[in-house]
């Protein structure tokens, strides 16, 4: 196996992006928001290392485009206390508008929580239940923002963050391919980043008459 071929699987089998390099990393962030028909401006996703592995997790934004992209809706189906236990339990129903649903519990500790921590774990429960009825009905393997606070270890990765570090690098590379180069100029969030981009990868964009696609990026920077 190649050296290649084994980052290739690390990503498929087990969601590992750690091997990529940082420019796979912002095409790999931009392809599989463009897959699930999610603004990757947005953020919908973030990176969560954990345990040597960096893998993604759904943020607050990408679960609310899920929901009005699928016409998802959600119903409280319960709601418990278990003093025993000193948890709070909701467990919600996500539907979509064929009929299909699924339910999921969140929960959460409420032991020595008063006031405003206590209202708000109770709210904490209802998104987790919300988010992971969604995630199971759309059949998406993800974690959720408000599940990676109780992961322990854990070291967040930022997503604005990596994309930051990584299009620096990637915006000053010459390229020698157009879904690539093209994959850039879409992770550009500034005129500074696609002038580079577009000063370092000159021959390639006059020779595949690339140039209609960065004047369409510098009306929608200055938009």
């Amino acid at each position: 196996m190649t050296k290649d071929s084994a980052i290739i699987s690390s990503v498929i089998l087990t969601g590992d992006l750690s091997k990529l390099s940082a420019t796979d990393k912002v095409q790999y962030f931009n392809g599989y928001c463009e897959r699930l028909g999610l603004d990757p401006f947005t953020q919908p996703f973030q990176i969560l290392r954990l345990q040597g592995k960096e893998t993604l997790y759904l943020t607050r934004a990408g679960a609310q485009q899920l929901n009005k992209l699928h016409s998802v809706s959600h119903e409280i189906v319960s709601r418990n206390i278990h003093e025993a236990a000193s948890t709070y339990e909701v467990i919600a129903r996500a539907s979509l508008p064929d009929g299909r649903h699924t339910e999921s519990i969140g929960a959460v500790t409420i032991a020595n929580l008063k006031g405003e921590a206590y209202c708000n774990a109770l709210m904490k429960a209802e998104t987790k239940a919300k988010r992971r009825a969604t995630l199971d009905l759309l059949g998406l393997g993800l974690l959720d923002e408000s599940e990676v606070a109780s992961i322990i270890p854990q070291e967040p990765v930022m997503a604005s963050k990596m994309v930051t570090d990584d299009i620096t690098k990637a915006i000053e590379y010459t390229y020698d391919n157009v879904p690539t180069l093209l994959a850039t100029l879409d992770s550009c969030t500034t005129m500074i980043q696609m002038v580079k981009l577009y000063n370092c990868n000159r021959i390639l964009i006059d020779r595949e008459n690339l140039t209609a696609h960065f004047s369409a990026k510098k009306a929608m920077l200055n938009k």
